[in-house]
């Protein structure tokens, strides 16, 4: 179970936001509209909201929308959203529809996913989107989500989902998709976040998931979180222009993400068709399609489980990866259990210590740049794979440094790759 954040330590996060002065109003009952009612509340023009200790439970029958630029803080006490009544259930339980940042503490939001059959019925589940932002193309500076002690679930879409993507829900995973953006950046932050059972209603809804389609790059933060049971990736980020990826997680976990095209059977053009398999996700799947980086650094993370790759870190254009990955235990992954891959002109730097996998760990470079890997104290299953290959033999394609490691099966090395 997910452990929630300490009051004290609560209430020194948010006091900044507590701070910042702007229109105010509390939240008295748990009433789809009318007066007291959230809905009520985001009408008004308040920027911060209040929901009673009074108030247990929010019914809604239709997305609570915020329509407003300012930013937008919602406090909750602890009270679950119900959004199963929204109709139809595509649509999101909350959205905010102009780009505005969005702060939310101390709520469960449950839209509610689920039929007759059960709520994990992988076919056909019900709820739409949990928390849903739109960017406007003409966005600046960065859109900010931030989240504490949140929990989303029964999700048939994104669990959470920010679109800074012309085309929407048709944007795209993977290979940076397609659509224009903003100039915006978008930076998320999750502090003690559940995000379980979603995106169980179609293909290639995830977790948590980012589309940033113009110049901007996606910042993602979160510790103390879990991304579990998951139809698709449980974190997907994926950045398709100008920009880097930039991630900082910690003390999380990722568990049984991407089963949902495991439910058969495929026919020609369905999505979840790929070459007569089913198209599974990834536990934490990391997209920068244009010329930028993926930086930063995981650690502390536990990734079991699940039905792709657990890490999966692409770069599909000029640019390349430099992250440091400490302390991951990557277990009973259907593929590799961390796999970073660069498809252009780029070099690429990657530092691992402590890692605890059964499966592959991979390492790629598909053009002119260089890999430098370097992995200390940790144990890996199957193969350790490098493949950097700019067909000169006269040039060096990366290098290796192995100290105090075990690699059960191969050191599979493609190109000149130098030992240290």
């Amino acid at each position: 179970m997910l452990e929630r954040l300490p009051g004290a330590v609560l209430a020194l996060v948010l006091a900044p936001s507590i701070a910042v002065a702007g229109p105010f109003a509390r939240v008295t009952n748990g009433d789809n509209d009318g007066a007291g009612s959230l809905r009520a509340a985001l009408e008004s023009g308040a920027t911060k909201i209040l929901i009673a200790r009074s108030v247990d439970e929010i019914v809604v029958t239709e997305t609570l929308e915020y329509t407003g630029t300012a930013p937008l803080t919602l406090f909750g006490t602890g009270q679950l959203i119900d959004g199963s009544g929204v109709e139809p259930n595509s649509e999101p339980v909350i959205a905010v529809t102009e780009g505005a940042n969005l702060s939310i503490t101390n709520l469960t939001v449950d839209a509610g996913g689920g039929n007759e059959f059960g709520p994990y019925n992988r076919l056909n589940q019900g709820g739409g989107k949990g928390i849903f932002i739109a960017v406007p193309e003409d966005r600046t500076g960065t859109v900010r989500l931030n989240m504490w002690n949140v929990t989303v679930m029964g999700t048939g879409n994104h669990g959470v989902h920010v679109s800074d993507c012309s085309l929407a829900d048709d944007c795209g995973g993977g290979g940076g998709g397609g659509g224009d953006g903003s100039p915006a950046s978008v930076a998320v932050r999750a502090i003690g976040v559940l995000i379980e059972d979603s995106g169980n209603g179609k293909q290639d809804a995830d977790g948590l998931r980012v589309d940033e389609r113009g110049d901007g790059n996606i910042s993602f933060f979160a510790i103390n979180s879990a991304f579990n049971d998951v139809g698709a990736d449980g974190v997907e980020l994926d950045e398709g222009n100008n920009g880097d990826v930039i991630i900082n997680v910690s003390n999380s976990t990722f568990d049984f993400n991407g089963e949902y095209c495991v439910v058969g059977p495929f026919i020609p053009g369905d999505p979840c068709d790929d070459d007569g398999d089913p198209d599974v996700d990834d536990a934490f799947d990391v997209d920068e399609a244009g010329p930028g980086s993926v930086r930063g650094s995981v650690r502390n993370l536990t990734v079991i489980n699940n039905f792709d790759e657990g890490l999966d870190f692409d770069e599909e254009d000029e640019g390349g990866f430099n992250v440091r990955i400490t302390n991951v235990f990557a277990q009973n992954n259907a593929d590799e259990g961390i796999k970073l891959s660069e498809e252009d002109d780029g070099n690429n730097r990657a530092r691992l210590r402590g890692i605890i996998a059964d499966g592959d760990l991979e390492f790629e470079e598909e053009d002119g740049g260089l890999l430098d890997i370097a992995i200390s104290g940790s144990f890996v299953g199957d193969d350790m794979k490098l493949a950097a290959d700019d067909g000169d033999p006269t040039t060096i394609d990366g290098f290796y440094k192995e100290r105090n490691t075990i690699v059960i099966d191969e050191r599979d090395f493609e190109g000149d790759i130098v030992e240290l």
